[in-house]
């Protein structure tokens, strides 16, 4: 439990820095749901694409960004990326576990809260199609991508070695796949992301969320044995 509060008091160095990004995030939370209830009256004539991306945003991408820059995910010495503030604190006598610990709990709020405030805002037009346990089970599918999300920066913070050839690979995977996915989707189905996510909660509503409570326990165990790994892995001192 001790390392936990600990984990907290690390964290919330960085969320004082990030003060402007998290007050950020708020205003283009109430603008998304501005635009969305005044503009999506009619959801159905409203194309998908927009839908998705506020979602895919919101959910996967704008959260890490709120971070200052000095937090973030950069080039730290010749092929070392990571987060410099995770590599000071690294030497630090900190122990292992609370510096993990601080890397999950950084990266899930204050995004997790409002990520929740969004779906909570969207509630009533979703209802309208779907019931309660339907639109839990959507609010967990989306709610487990964003601990995914968060998952996956808090242990990109840790380091690796990233060579040009590898950025420029890795770029190209996940950018160009999110977009031949995304016109896949779009030039075979008539819903997006979104919609099928629905669709997975309308039919499958207990083990959509039973998936997602398995998916968020596997995720956090593998960031955490990937952060040890790459601890061991990584000479920060060079």
């Amino acid at each position: 439990m001790d390392t936990w509060k600990d984990a907290f008091w690390l964290a919330k160095m960085e969320w004082k820095k990030s003060w402007i990004g998290i007050l950020s995030l708020l205003l283009i939370l109430i603008a998304i749901a501005f635009m969305y209830t005044v503009v999506w009256k009619d959801g159905d004539k409203l194309p998908s694409i927009f839908i998705d991306i506020a979602f895919l945003l919101l959910f996967g991408l704008v959260p890490y960004t709120i971070r200052s820059k000095e937090l973030q995910y950069q080039k730290v010495d010749g092929e070392i990326w990571g987060s410099p503030f995770f590599m000071m604190l690294n030497t630090l006598p900190i122990e292992k576990e609370v510096l993990m610990k601080s890397r999950l709990v950084q990266a899930l709020f204050p995004s997790l809260p409002f990520q929740l405030l969004f779906l909570i805002l969207f509630s009533p037009r979703f209802l309208e199609t779907m019931s309660i346990i339907e639109y839990l089970a959507f609010m967990l599918i989306w709610l487990v991508f964003g601990i995914s999300s968060a998952f996956t920066f808090a242990a990109s913070d840790v380091g690796d070695r990233i060579t040009p050839m590898m950025l420029l690979m890795w770029g190209v995977i996940i950018y160009g796949g999110v977009t031949l996915i995304l016109v896949w989707l779009y030039v075979k189905t008539d819903t997006g992301i979104v919609g099928l996510s629905m669709e997975a909660a309308k039919v499958f509503p207990i083990w959509s969320m039973a998936v997602s409570a398995v998916i968020t326990v596997s995720g956090y165990y593998y960031c955490k044995h990937y952060m040890v790994k790459q601890m061991k892995k990584i000479d920060y001192l060079k």
